[in-house]
């Protein structure tokens, strides 16, 4: 394997450091192999990483076809969560993209969980230490037992001097140094697959990494996490019924964070609810609504809203914890989205494909006429079904399958808000098997609908499209008049970005090649000739039997050209 990945850098024709190619080894040797081992070899070819010598007496994988597309999937499962946290993350952000990957390995990525063993006291000490200083200085308690434990971090139970209950959320040592490295190996074989697989070329693979290298450097980062969670606690100030944990920053730390601790019931355990004596329905109509007003109020929502991090507290309050992951809707997005749902409420497919350019979703496609007729019949599915029968969940699978089908590209917040109404709709579910999600989002949506109209919004929504769309107006008499200046003056120049397919772009070069070749032997054969027939001196006659064997070798060169011109 190590001889393998030498010589794929070689290969790549890539001027990678020694540096790269030696510290990572292990690690290298380790991702790949485990791929491998778990029958992924077929994904590793396509991306450009085919060396037989690598692949010999490892199971490779099959093409993918529906009937194997469930085994390969839960295969992929498998060993993002063998090689550890980067990779676990890596999934869940993959789970986002429906146009490079088919539905069946979506579902399969949305199940990823964290396995992970709780941090050892003794190590955690140390980290507290480091951040904090001596801890009793801070804590007149702190719990041994960790709440939750997940991959990047632990939860601790703890009291501060001043005797507030709160909880600790503890950063893994060396966390961060091993998704850095972890994300400096991915980046090294992303151009090694750019360079030798046209298909990675053309789905950004490189691009992927540093965007999935950010946004999980950003979870790492807690002191972040405080700011998200102090702005959802702003946003929901004048709520009494939704309860946001206060951020303790005097006592946080970017690997530290200390929060208020909630004193409720997980959304999820049905049967303490029942033994409290609450009212389900009312509390599964509660928490929709206050999250439905993260979405459509505020424009700023967890992201990830599973059962534990939601806790019912009464009848009347319900509280939500953990915003290291959250999404962010701006106007101009939140009147994208209504915009869509009121393209698919009036049965206006053109309408609603228009609003998808504006967004980016549709750039170019090769079939848009058969695109047009899928799409619309998509719309009508949707128009002819009831409101109140509406499943998110089927919804959001014909989205994700449509989207792969015609490689659209679904902004991250889009995947990232579908999942959160799947959630959130399940937990509905669960606690009122008659939940009706419009419902509850109905009057909502009538009251966000209302505030927009108001003219204060009407303005401010003008004024934004003004210094987007309008004010990049005025430099164009400018630029004209520069384009006129310098084409009178010699110095327009133009720049031609030649885009070839892959099969063209081969076709090409080895057109230039069998030109190079043939100029090569047809050289060969004219200095032959004249070695043969010149007049030379007795010692240059020594050496004339140079031009037979190069007369020679360019006859056979040449027969051997046109036969191979002939395939």
């Amino acid at each position: 394997m190590l001889e393998y990945l030498q010589q794929t850098v070689r290969k790549g024709g890539l001027a990678v450091s020694s540096r790269w190619q030696l510290k990572y080894i292990r690690r290298r040797r380790e991702i790949v192999g485990t791929f491998m081992r778990h029958g992924l070899g077929y994904f590793m070819q396509r991306f450009g990483f085919n060396d037989r010598s690598a692949l010999k007496n490892i199971r490779t994988g099959m093409p993918v076809s529906v009937k194997n597309q469930y085994l390969l999937a839960m295969n992929l499962r498998e060993a993002l969560v063998e090689l550890g946290p980067t990779f676990v993350k890596l999934g869940q952000l993959l789970s986002t993209r429906p146009d490079i990957l088919p539905p069946v390995f979506i579902e399969e990525l949305e199940k990823l969980q964290d396995k992970v063993d709780p941090i050892d006291w003794e190590e955690l000490q140390q980290v507290l230490y480091r951040e904090m200083g001596p801890i009793d200085q801070i804590f007149a308690d702190f719990d041994r037992d960790p709440l939750a434990a997940a991959s990047i971090g632990q939860v601790h139970r703890a009291r501060l001097l001043n005797g507030e209950e709160v909880i600790v959320k503890v950063q893994r040592p060396g966390i961060e140094s091993k998704v850095r490295n972890d994300f400096e190996i991915l980046k090294g074989l992303a151009r090694i697959s750019e360079h030798r697989s046209p298909e990675a070329q053309r789905l950004g693979v490189l691009g992927m990494v540093e965007d999935y290298r950010r946004t999980l450097l950003r979870e790492l980062d807690y002191e972040r996490e405080a700011r998200n969670t102090e702005r959802v606690y702003r946003n929901f100030a004048d709520d009494n019924r939704v309860v946001i944990p206060r951020v303790f920053k005097e006592c946080s730390t970017p690997r530290v964070l200390v929060q208020e601790y909630i004193d409720g019931i997980k959304l999820s355990d049905i049967d303490k609810i029942d033994q409290k004596g609450l009212d389900r329905r009312k509390i599964s109509a509660l928490g929709t609504e206050a999250f439905l007003s993260q979405i459509l109020l505020h424009g700023f929502f967890q992201a990830d809203p599973h059962p534990g991090n939601i806790f019912v507290i009464d009848n009347e309050r319900i509280a939500f914890i953990d915003f290291g992951e959250v999404g962010y809707l701006s106007d101009l997005r939140l009147a994208y989205v209504g915009e869509m749902l009121l393209s698919v409420t009036k049965n206006d497919p053109y309408r609603a494909m228009s609003v998808m350019r504006d967004m980016g979703i549709i750039d170019h496609l090769e079939d848009s006429e058969d695109f047009s007729e899928s799409f619309a019949e998509l719309v009508e599915s949707l128009y002819t079904s009831s409101i109140g029968s509406l499943d998110i969940k089927r919804l959001r699978s014909e989205i994700i399958e449509f989207a792969y089908r015609y490689r659209l590209k679904i902004p991250s917040y889009m995947t990232s808000l579908m999942k959160a109404l799947i959630t959130v709709e399940g937990l509905g579910k669960k606690l009122d098997p008659g939940f009706d999600f419009t419902e509850v989002a109905s009057p909502l949506a009538r009251k966000v609908y209302r505030e927009r109209l108001k003219p204060s919004n009407i303005g401010k929504f003008l004024r934004s499209r003004y210094y987007k769309e309008v004010e990049p107006l005025k430099v164009i008499p400018s630029n004209f008049n520069r384009l006129l200046q310098d084409t009178a003056d010699g110095r327009l120049t133009l720049h031609l970005d030649v885009n070839m397919s892959p099969k063209l772009y081969r076709q090409t070069a080895q057109l230039v090649s069998r030109l190079s070749f043939s100029l090569i032997i047809s050289g060969t054969l004219i200095g032959s000739a004249m070695i043969i027939q010149a007049n030379h001196s007795a010692l240059v006659e020594r050496f004339a039997f140079l031009g037979i064997i190069g007369f020679g070798i360019a006859l056979v060169s040449m027969v051997a050209f046109f036969m191979g011109s002939l395939k």
